[in-house]
């Protein structure tokens, strides 16, 4: 207010940061922001959001994705970080025998229980128990959730699998 609501540019510096990463410039707009001090603490805010949150995912979307909107928690299956397959598409649907062939071949382990999360009819997410594993890329579950079709997606449960 006091520059006549002018533009100014007000520097924001983590110094440990600059000597362990070396100086990165960043330029950004605090629309609406009207002092210095919450220049700063939006500056600051950018700066810690830079160097605390280290987990971050990069992905792309099938159809089934487009009725997710900002803000919504997703499950994603991460094979990088299971260091296993866990996610992909079902080839085929034998209901008589509730058996399902993936488009991969997936470990499942000798303990514990394992299951599958499908998309029903309605898209919304469905968790199965897999009861039999009769072939590497086919699993056979406890019941076949309704409306579960060819090439909707999989995502495998594993007992030894963390959420993050």
């Amino acid at each position: 207010p006091q520059n006549g609501w002018q533009t100014s540019t007000e520097l924001v510096e983590d110094p440990e940061a600059i000597l362990r990463y070396g100086r990165n410039l960043l330029k950004m707009d605090a629309f609406g922001c009207t002092s210095r001090g919450q220049a700063h603490r939006a500056g600051l805010w950018v700066i810690k959001t830079e160097l605390l949150e280290t987990q971050t995912v990069d992905f792309t979307l099938g159809s089934q994705g487009l009725r997710h909107t900002p803000g919504d928690i997703i499950e994603i299956c991460d094979n990088d970080y299971a260091g296993t397959l866990t996610g992909g598409r079902v080839l085929s649907i034998d209901a008589a025998t509730r058996t399902l062939t993936l488009d991969r071949e997936v470990t499942l382990p000798e303990t514990g229980a394992a299951t599958v999360n499908l998309i029903n009819g309605s898209g919304k997410p469905v968790s199965v128990d897999i009861t039999e594993h009769p072939a590497p890329d086919r699993i056979q579950v406890s019941t076949l959730p309704d409306g579960v079709e060819t090439y909707g997606v999989w995502g495998l449960s594993l007992p030894s699998l963390r959420r993050r």
